[in-house]
């Protein structure tokens, strides 16, 4: 009989020791992850080959200029989202002819917190779609013409149905009847017919042989090469290698592929990413802080290589690092929900435009131009010897250029 009162005392010292565990995660997350800060609104007028701009008037405005946008981390189908949408739709009413019209790129996190519910025909996936992407998206034009949306696939896109992205959505959102048109780059496969139909989605599905290699964003410019990836996919291969080293055979296909694509004669190369190079946010910003050691050692049994400092998002950035030296680069990415402008190197640029639905803090570091911890996007526009990166958010201050000029 007093087997169970020595049963209870030692689980109740092990529920307290748990409990006080959970409590330290939760608490130190919270004051990493939740906190946010004002902006640095850095004007420095001449870093390199990037400077500030005060008088907006001076971008090119004619109908040759290709303008874009950057969304990231939109798909949390509430108020936040709808405000950042309402900002973009303005923008794009007072924007001028253009003889390419005007498109989005969308850096992953598309539905948040799991990503799309599985099946052809799911009512719970049908229901997400539209939460997140007619509710917000649906009827924005451009002088009475959809938009486009080409989307990536960021970490909780993976823990939904991405084959539903590339035959469903595609489908769904085609233009037709004040619909936006949406293009995917997550699960293409070259022997899988594109049809966009249920036979399209079971045959991604039952595939065996899926490499989600990088992709060119058609665009119809002369001017710039664009080039999405599947950030998530990648970093999975660099964490797998050390013990799996067959994987690298994938990996080798991946920078063949890049190197094939970005050797081209046009001025600019974006990539279009989940994962940035270079953040100051939760993801990285923090990652040398005793705090952020700290709340790692406790997530002991988490490997968690969607955070900077993890050695296979690191051997991700030195890969990137080398290839913008053969290929300079502006790359483009979410994951952190923020608005940032690094400069990595002089051959690799980093917009961080993460802040389409949710915001988090920012702790500028070295090489850290501009950063917001605010709701907004970021716009581009290209000509053959810049590119104009104007930061908009909806705080309504005045909105923050930047000119990054081509180099020799």
């Amino acid at each position: 009989m007093k087997v169970l009162p020595l049963i209870w005392k030692t689980t109740r010292y092990l529920l307290l020791v748990m409990a006080i565990y959970a409590l330290l995660i939760l608490g130190l997350g919270y004051s990493l992850f939740g906190r946010t800060v004002e902006a640095t609104r850095s004007q420095t007028q001449q870093i390199g080959k990037l400077e500030a701009i005060s008088n907006p008037v001076l971008r090119p405005n004619n109908d040759s200029v290709l303008t874009f946008y950057a969304l990231g981390d939109w798909g949390t189908a509430d108020q936040n989202q709808k405000q950042v949408a309402l900002l973009l739709e303005k923008d794009l009413a007072y924007l001028a002819d253009r003889q390419i019209s005007p498109f989005v790129l969308e850096a992953g996190d598309n539905v948040y917190q799991n990503g799309l519910a599985s099946g052809w025909d799911n009512p719970e996936m049908k229901l997400q779609l539209s939460n997140v992407v007619d509710a917000n998206y649906v009827g924005i034009s451009y002088q009475n013409k959809p938009v486009g949306y080409h989307i990536v696939a960021g970490n909780h896109d993976y823990e939904g149905d991405l084959p539903l992205w590339e035959t469903y959505a595609e489908r769904r959102y085609d233009g037709q009847n004040d619909m936006p048109i949406i293009k995917s780059y997550n699960q293409h496969h070259p022997g899988i017919a594109d049809t966009n139909d249920e036979a399209e989605y079971d045959a991604l599905i039952n595939s065996t042989d899926l490499i989600e290699l990088p992709e060119i964003i058609e665009t119809q410019s002369e001017m710039a090469t664009f080039i999405a990836i599947d950030s998530e996919k990648m970093l999975e291969l660099y964490s797998r290698r050390p013990d799996e080293p067959e994987l690298q055979s994938e990996l080798d296909a991946h920078w063949k592929e890049m190197e094939r694509l970005a050797s081209s004669s046009k001025s600019w190369t974006f990539i279009l990413a989940h994962h940035p190079i270079s953040t100051f946010g939760p993801h990285g910003g923090v990652r040398d802080s005793l705090a952020h050691r700290f709340f790692r050692a406790l997530l002991f049994f988490v490997d968690d290589y969607g955070n900077v400092g993890h050695p296979a998002y690191q051997e991700y950035i030195a890969d990137f690092d080398n290839f913008s030296r053969r290929h300079p680069l502006i790359f483009i990415a979410g994951h952190d929900h923020s608005l940032q402008l690094n400069v990595v190197s002089d051959t690799l640029l980093q917009v961080v435009s993460g802040a389409a639905g949710k915001t988090s803090f920012v702790t500028p570091g070295e090489g850290s131009i501009y950063s917001y911890a605010e709701l907004g996007f970021a716009r581009f526009d290209v000509t053959p010897s810049d590119v104009w990166i104007e930061f908009v958010d909806i705080s309504n201050d005045q909105p923050v250029l930047y000119r990054y000029t081509k180099g020799s």
